[in-house]
């Protein structure tokens, strides 16, 4: 039975460490808690996963925040898994290497779950979108409180897009990816060397890539080399010396400055560059109310 906890501060469940509290909490580790927390009363709804690429804001969030850490990883056929979502991604791609099952390498070091990768549809260092890897996503649905299995053919897919992010009713329960058969070593030694190359850029304490790229360049470039914000700051949220489409949290950051961060270089990138960089987070509460 999963329990259900009030006034949960929701900043130690994300990577940025930044969040006010949820009204109802809980976190369930199987299938049928899950259910249970998805069928319960409470609403609104919202879910979280590893709690990567996402702002809360300081005034927390209203209704139930579910943290789905459901981890379960079958593999149905030679080079088929049925994957819970809330598996974690380092986790997921591992233990399809140890299978002999190669396509998933180039999603190393993201340190989200399989539902978050569904939903922001994210993409790897080579240029593939995770909808690449998908056969089915079985959901729940929150207005009919049915499960509903989709065929991924039948979704739309776009650059860090998925249909889940206008439909919020539909929430991801697990999928069935299909994978090539690889070579173990090889795979590993290219995890390896994706590891090696993100690892010293990437800063702790942040939401990961806080833009995504214009066509044919990177958010990172535009901000570092044309805006010259390297180090920007405002409050403890620090534009990253080491990544700069990375927003860190030094310390005490609020997500009133964090937001503050976001706006600043947006406002520069379309004053000097005519150029519209959009957010790849989620922003999750009320951003309109004043902060204390």
């Amino acid at each position: 039975m999963v329990e259900f906890l009030k006034n949960v501060s929701l900043a130690p469940h994300t990577t940025l460490k930044i969040g006010g509290p949820a009204e109802y909490f809980c976190q369930p580790t199987t299938s049928n808690d899950l259910l249970e927390a998805l069928q319960s009363p409470f609403k609104p709804k919202t879910i979280l996963g590893n709690g990567s690429n996402v702002l809360i804001s300081d005034h927390g969030l209203p209704g139930l925040v579910i943290k789905n850490s459901v981890f379960d990883i079958s593999f149905l056929s030679s080079n088929r898994l049925l994957v819970s979502s809330g598996t974690s991604l380092p986790l997921l791609i591992s233990q399809s290497m140890e299978k002999g099952l190669s396509g998933l390498e180039e999603f190393a070091y993201i340190p989200g779950t399989l539902g978050g990768a569904i939903y922001c549809n994210i993409h790897g260092v080579n240029k593939n979108n995770f909808d690449k890897f998908l056969v089915s996503i079985e959901v729940f649905d929150l207005s009919t409180l049915k499960i509903q299995n989709l065929p991924s053919k039948d979704l739309s897919w776009g650059y860090d897009q998925s249909e889940f992010q206008s439909k919020p009713g539909l929430v991801i329960l697990s999928a069935i990816l299909q994978l090539s058969l690889g070579n173990r070593s090889q795979s590993q030694n290219l995890v390896k060397k994706i590891t090696d190359e993100k690892s010293p850029k990437q800063s702790i304490n942040s939401a990961g890539s806080v833009f995504k790229n214009p066509p044919g360049d990177s958010a990172g470039r535009i901000i570092d080399q044309e805006l010259k914000l390297k180090g920007f700051r405002i409050g403890d949220a620090q534009i990253s010396e080491k990544h700069t489409n990375f927003i860190v949290n030094l310390d005490h950051a609020t997500a009133a400055d964090y937001l503050s961060v976001i706006r600043h270089i947006q406002s520069e990138a379309l004053s000097k560059l005519n150029l519209d960089l959009v957010p790849e987070i989620q922003f999750l509460g009320d951003f309109s109310l004043p902060t204390k």
